[in-house]
C-alpha cells in the first residue's frame, strides 16, 4: 500500500519522538511505500480559518506568536494576540474531531496547514498514525490528539483507511478523563484499525473504548536491538558507544570511556523545573555512592532542569539533540539508567540495561517493567523524595550487583519484544 504517516514525530529535540517514528517508519517500508508524512510540526501548527495578510505572511506570524508562555504574559501576550488578530485568525482543534476534519477539507485553498494535510493524504491508501503517548486523556485535553482525530476523520472523508498504532491509551496521574475527548476518539476511531503498544493500555481501552478492543504489538523501538544486542553479553567496551558519534559533529561524552550510570527525566517532572533540579540534585548526589561515573541525558526540552543538576553536582551532561542512534548507544551500554522515561528506557533494554524507574504522566513506566519482566515492578517518585532516593539506591545496587546475568534478563525480554513489534507488518495491511 501507499502510506502516509501521520504523527512523524522526528523533527522533534525529544530522543522517543525521533526514535520511534523512525523506527517504525522503517518498519513500514518493509512492505509499504510512504508517499506522505504529517509531522507533529504541521500538527502543532495554527489552521487559519480566515486572513487578511497574505497566507505565508499569516503562517509565520501564528506559528511564531502562538506560544502558551507568550500570550500568558500580561503585556507581551496582548500585544502578540493583537498582531495575530489583524493578520486574520485561526480555529484551535475541537472535540467535534468530524466537524474539525471538515474544516480541514473546506479549507484546503486558503489554509497553508489545511492544504499541506489534505496533499499528504490524497496520494495514498491508508494513513498509519504513530500514536506513542499522545492518547492521555488528560483535563485539559491535549491539542494535538484533537488535531489527530480530526485528521483520522478527515482521511475517512477521503475514503482511506486509518490505522492508528505504535501508542498508548492511558487515563492521566490524577485520574481525570476528559470524557469528551474520550467520546471523540471512541466515534472516530470506531472504523480504524487500532494497535497498541502495552497490555495496561488493552485494558483501559476496554474500559474508556469498549467498541475497539485493540490488540498489542510491541513499540517499533524494539526493532532497533539488533544494533545493540552484542551489548549485553560483552564487556562494556567504549568503542560500541563511539562508533555511532563518528563523525555526527556532536563528541561522545568522555565519561563514556569507561563504565558508567546514565540518570533521565520524567515527563512529570517537567512542568516543575525548580523542584524537579532540587530533587534530582539529592538523587544526582545519592547514586555517586554506587562508585560509578554518572552521566545526565535530557532526553527532551522537558529535561532541561537536569542542566541545573549538572552545575551543581558536577556530573556531565550530553546534548538531548545529539544524534538519535548515538543516544540509543548511550543507553544500551550504560551499566544503568535511573528514568522516567519510556523509549530512553527501551533504549536501554535494547542492549540489556537494567533500569530504575521513576513516575511520569500516565502509565507508561509501570507497563515497561512487566513487558520487560522485571521483578516486583515499581515506580519511585518524578520528584523523588528522600526516601524515594534512598529506595532508588537500594534497587540500583540490587540491579548492578546482578552484573551480566541482569543484563542478560533484559536483553531477553527485549527480544521477545523485538519479535512481537515486527507483528505489525502483518497488522497494516
Amino acid at each position: 500500500m501507499r502510506l502516509t504517516i501521520v504523527a512523524d514525530n522526528s523533527t522533534e529535540v525529544n530522543w522517543g519522538c525521533r526514535a520511534t517514528s523512525i523506527a517504525l517508519r522503517q518498519l513500514l517500508s518493509r512492505d509499504h511505500e510512504i508517499v506522505g508524512t504529517i509531522t507533529r510540526d504541521l500538527l502543532k501548527a495554527p489552521l487559519t480559518s480566515s486572513r487578511r495578510a497574505t497566507e505565508d505572511l499569516h503562517w509565520g506570524l501564528t506559528r511564531r506568536l502562538r506560544r502558551p508562555k507568550l500570550l500568558r504574559a500580561p503585556v507581551a501576550g496582548r500585544i502578540a494576540t493583537a498582531v495575530m488578530d489583524a493578520g486574520g485568525r485561526y480555529h484551535a482543534p475541537t472535540d467535534d474531531a468530524v466537524r474539525d476534519g471538515e474544516l480541514l477539507w473546506t479549507l484546503r485553498e486558503t489554509s497553508p496547514k489545511a492544504r499541506r494535510i489534505v496533499a499528504a493524504i490524497a496520494g495514498c491508501d491508508a494513513i498509519v498514525v504513530n500514536g506513542e503517548g499522545e492518547m492521555i486523556f488528560s483535563t485539559p485535553p491535549r491539542p494535538t490528539l484533537r488535531q489527530t482525530l480530526a485528521i483520522c476523520a478527515l482521511a475517512g472523508r477521503m475514503g482511506k483507511r486509518v490505522f492508528y498504532v505504535n501508542g498508548m491509551i492511558s487515563r492521566p496521574p490524577d485520574g481525570r478523563v476528559d470524557a469528551a475527548t474520550v467520546a471523540a476518539a471512541a466515534g472516530v476511531l470506531a472504523g480504524a484499525q487500532v494497535a497498541v503498544r502495552d497490555h495496561h493500555s488493552v485494558d483501559v481501552a476496554a474500559e474508556l473504548l469498549p467498541g475497539i478492543a485493540p490488540p498489542f504489538f510491541a513499540d517499533s523501538l524494539f526493532t532497533w536491538r539488533r544494533h545493540f544486542a552484542e551489548t549485553a553479553t560483552a564487556r562494556y567496551d567504549a568503542s560500541r558507544v563511539s562508533s555511532w558519534f563518528e563523525r555526527t559533529g556532536t563528541a561522545m561524552p568522555a565519561v563514556c570511556n569507561t563504565s558508567f550510570v546514565a540518570i533521565s527525566g520524567s515527563s512529570s517532572a517537567a512542568p516543575r523545573p525548580v523542584e524537579a533540579a532540587a530533587r534530582y540534585t539529592e538523587l544526582v548526589g545519592a547514586l555517586k555512592a554506587l562508585g560509578l561515573p554518572m552521566l545526565l541525558m535530557p532526553t527532551c526540552l522537558g529535561d532541561n532542569f537536569l542542566h541545573r543538576v549538572a552545575r551543581r553536582t558536577g556530573v556531565p551532561i550530553m546534548p538531548a539533540d545529539a544524534p538519535i542512534m548515538a543516544c540509543a548507544a548511550v543507553a544500551a551500554n550504560a551499566q544503568l539508567l535511573v528514568s522516567g522515561r519510556w523509549h530512553p528506557s527501551i533504549m536501554a533494554a535494547l542492549g540489556g540495561t537494567p533500569c530504575v524507574f521513576l513516575g511520569s504522566n500516565s502509565h507508561k513506566t509501570l507497563s515497561i517493567q512487566h513487558l520487560l519482566r522485571y521483578d516486583d515492578p515499581v515506580e519511585y517518585g518524578a520528584l523523588p523524595s528522600a526516601e524515594d532516593i534512598a529506595q532508588v539506591v537500594l534497587r540500583a545496587r540490587g540491579l548492578l550487583k546482578g552484573g551480566m546475568g541482569a543484563r542478560a534478563r533484559v536483553s531477553e525480554a527485549a527480544a521477545a519484544m523485538e519479535a512481537s513489534a515486527g507483528g505489525l507488518q502483518g497488522f497494516v495491511r
